[in-house]
């Protein structure tokens, strides 16, 4: 087992599980709570996390730092730790363009940080092979076996920084773009009058109705989350020469989603 100090920005649903995954590898988590919410709170102190108060002082603390935030943040959180001239490694584990990991990279590399790109595949678990963190990088491999036991799993892509992200936009890019085509077709189907018809069709020759009907209700609570990662996968495809329009329309249709009362 591998043991470091690890810090963990932030330990929201995901980073929890990547914070478990470390802890149960041999590792201390450490966490800064400097303008966090009470929810945040609660659940690094349900973790077992340590709390280093801030920001400067976690980068004092922890010579290896993952960052699992929402993907319009990656930047702004990376930036806060290139400005405290953080000399360890940092893994960039969010829903962000390759582009704009590598950007990142470039700036931490440049204030004596080493880097690491991450990309997460799967939903916040307990069980294993349900969730993958896929690494990239010169020091990949060195940093993997730090999360190795559970209940994340692991993989090494080999190759350059931007590896990682690129197979996370790649995945989601359908398993969430998915979602927001069925979406807008049932309710194109409804507000012209034919989702009757459009259900018993597909019944006869179309895709599974029920499992659609279950993947958007499951998506309800979190479609807001949705918005700036089908952002960031439209930046992806058209840095790959494809038309960046369509998910950057599922962006607007998960905004449109229903808000979930629960």
């Amino acid at each position: 087992m591998a043991s470091e100090r690890i810090g963990i920005l932030h330990p929201g649903q995901m980073g929890v599980m990547v914070a478990v995954s470390a802890q149960n590898s041999g590792s201390e988590v450490i966490w800064a709570s400097e303008g966090r919410s009470a929810a945040t709170r609660e659940r690094a102190s349900q973790a077992g996390l340590r709390d280093a108060g801030t920001l400067k002082k976690l980068c004092e603390l922890c010579p290896l730092i993952v960052s699992v935030c929402p993907p319009e943040f990656a930047e702004e959180i990376a930036e806060q730790v290139a400005r405290c001239s953080y000399p360890g490694t940092y893994i960039d584990a969010n829903a962000i363009a390759p582009d704009r990991t590598q950007r990142i990279a470039l700036r931490l590399e440049e204030h004596g940080a080493k880097f690491v790109d991450g990309g997460i595949i799967g939903p916040p678990t307990t069980a294993r092979n349900r969730t993958w963190l896929y690494l990239a990088g010169e020091h990949a491999a060195k940093v993997a076996p730090y999360f190795s036991s559970g209940p994340i799993e692991i993989e090494v892509l080999e190759g350059a920084i931007g590896r990682a992200s690129a197979l996370k936009m790649c995945f989601a890019a359908y398993s969430k773009g998915s979602i927001a085509l069925a979406y807008s077709v049932l309710a194109a189907a409804e507000r012209l009058g034919v989702l009757e018809d459009l259900k018993r069709q597909w019944n006869r020759s179309g895709p599974s109705l029920s499992e659609l009907e279950r993947e958007i209700s499951r998506a309800v609570p979190k479609a807001w989350r949705f918005v700036a990662e089908m952002h960031e996968i439209a930046a992806t495809f058209e840095s790959a020469g494809l038309p960046p329009e369509f998910h950057q329309a599922a962006a607007e249709i998960f905004r449109r989603f229903p808000r979930d009362t629960r």
